[in-house]
């Protein structure tokens, strides 16, 4: 499983667990960690940064996760499949 595959993962997630949770899937995002002077690809989400690490400059970031997964979707770096499933009231 590549690294985009594991993001992917972790973003389908954190959309699922705010939806049925009842809450915005808008919302739902996921933290990554960064090395100091990291410069994100082209068309990346913007992320917003948490917390920096003084010791070795590693920043966290905080990824919208719909945004995230549709790039990585958007630009071949994974695929998804989506199952149907039938919701309980």
């Amino acid at each position: 499983m590549s690294n985009a595959d594991n993001l992917a993962k972790r973003c389908v997630e954190a959309i699922n667990f705010y939806t049925l949770n009842k809450q915005p899937a808008e919302d739902a995002a996921i933290m990554i960690t960064t090395p100091k002077g990291w410069k994100a690809p082209p068309k990346f989400p913007r992320s917003e940064i948490t917390t920096v690490n003084p010791n070795t400059g590693d920043r966290v970031r905080r990824i919208p996760a719909m945004r995230l997964l549709a790039y990585l979707v958007g630009n071949n770096l994974t695929t998804i499949k989506i199952e149907m499933k039938e919701l309980k009231a």
